[in-house]
């Protein structure tokens, strides 16, 4: 009996470990993921800051509590806008990641049946055939098209916080147009690059390390 028990433990102990070891993997990303959320957070309330002052004229707000006012109102709306946009760029590949949610999608897009659109239809009803057509995969084409323009979006605050050129973004068509890359800020090109995709990096480590965790997990159980 004690020998069996010991057999027993030992044969267990790598795959407890393994299983330790990937659940300290998984806790760690995601603390590394909030640090990078929240650096992530800084342009967006810049941005805010930015703009509150140049469309109301706020150049004269100095002082102590002239700029406790402005980061009163510029951090919550950084951090609703960082969400917002965020959450439509990650969106798609959280959707992607969803394998019973892509079978069902398959499945209706494969067999739906799709209705025929005649000459002499309606406006109103060739409009309403065509969605009808398109609905199975207009979740994931809904998404890819908002995560699109919000990496569009990403990009002009990016520029706006980090300018690679003096001048402003005519400045920069202009540099890049001529070849004049002596011109560019390269240390502003890598923070928004960084800005743009770290973020997203981290989600798709974490949905990596989850599955990986889901599958070790059937095949220890």
């Amino acid at each position: 009996m004690t020998t069996y028990s010991t057999k027993k433990r030992s044969t267990r102990s790598p795959n407890s470990g393994a299983k330790t070891a990937r659940q300290l993997l998984y806790w760690l990303a995601i603390c590394v993921a909030c640090v990078v959320a929240a650096a992530n957070l800084l342009p967006y309330c810049k941005a805010v800051s930015l703009a509150l002052i140049n469309i109301f004229d706020l150049q004269g707000l100095v002082g102590f509590f002239g700029n406790r006012a402005l980061a009163l109102i510029s951090i919550p709306v950084g951090v609703v806008l960082w969400a917002f946009i965020q959450t439509a760029e990650t969106y798609p590949i959280l959707l992607k990641h969803d394998r019973k949610l892509m079978r069902l999608i398959a499945l209706e897009a494969d067999s739906a049946e799709q209705l025929q659109v005649n000459e002499d239809d309606d406006p109103a009803l060739v409009r309403l055939k065509d969605w009808y057509n398109r609905f199975p995969l207009l979740s994931i084409r809904s998404a890819n098209r908002a995560s699109l323009v919000a990496y569009i979006v990403d990009t002009f605050l990016c520029l706006t916080v980090f300018p690679p050129v003096e001048g402003g973004f005519g400045q920069l068509v202009f540099v890049i147009f001529t070849g004049q890359w002596g011109l560019i800020n390269w240390g502003s090109v890598g923070l928004i690059v960084t800005m743009l995709f770290c973020f997203e990096m981290m989600v798709r480590l974490i949905l990596f390390l989850g599955l990986q965790w889901h599958y070790m997990k059937r095949a220890h159980g």
